[in-house]
C-alpha cells in the first residue's frame, strides 16, 4: 500500500476515533500477512496520560465492521491499533513541532540533497505558504526537506541510557 493509500486511511479512520479521543498518527502496511497496523494515540497527549492497553481496545472495537475502511482496503486483512510507544511515529508538522531538539529517523519517498534516508537532531520545523520544511543536523550537516516528501519518521529513543 503507498504512502497517498495509507495517508487516506489514517484521514478515514480519524473521523471515527476523534469523536472518542483518540488520533491516528500513523498507519503501516504489512503486505505479506495482509496486516493493517494504526498508531494510535490521545488526542490531549500532551497531558502526561499515556494510551493504555484498553484504549487501543477501545479504538480497535470503534474500526471493527467499518465498510469505508473496508472499501480502501480491498480484501481480507487483520487491523491491529497499536501505541505509538517511545519510537513514535512522527508525520504531521505538529508531530514534529512538539519534539524538536530529539533524535530523528527519516526516510524520504525521493532523494531531496542527494539522499532519502538520514537521522539527526530535529532542528527546525519551518511553515512556508507552499509548504513545510523539515531540517535535521546530521552527521553529514544540516540537511532540510519538505515535508510532503515524507515516507516516514520516528523519533529514535537513546536505549544506552537506560
Amino acid at each position: 500500500m503507498d504512502r497517498t493509500r495509507l495517508n487516506q486511511v489514517i484521514a478515514l479512520v480519524n473521523v471515527r476515533l476523534a469523536d472518542a479521543g483518540y488520533d491516528c498518527i500513523e498507519a503501516e502496511w504489512a503486505g505479506d500477512e495482509r496486516i493493517l497496523r494504526l498508531f494510535v494515540d490521545r488526542i490531549q497527549a500532551d497531558d502526561g496520560v499515556p494510551l493504555r492497553l484498553d484504549d487501543c481496545v477501545k479504538a480497535s472495537k470503534l474500526l471493527d465492521d467499518y465498510q469505508e475502511l473496508d472499501a480502501l482496503v480491498p480484501g481480507s486483512y487483520s487491523l491491529e491499533v497499536s501505541s505509538p510507544g517511545v519510537e513514535r511515529p512522527l508525520r504531521r508538522s505538529r508531530d514534529f513541532r512538539r519534539h524538536l531538539g530529539e533524535t530523528v529517523e527519516v526516510k524520504l519517498v525521493d532523494k531531496i540533497q542527494d539522499r532519502k534516508h538520514g537521522t539527526g537532531k530535529l532542528l527546525e520545523v519551518a511553515e512556508k505558504p507552499e509548504n513545510v520544511m523539515i531540517t535535521l543536523e546530521t552527521n553529514r550537516g544540516p540537511w532540510s526537506f519538505p515535508l510532503a516528501s515524507l515516507q516516514r519518521a520516528s523519533l529514535v529513543y537513546d536505549w544506552s541510557a537506560r
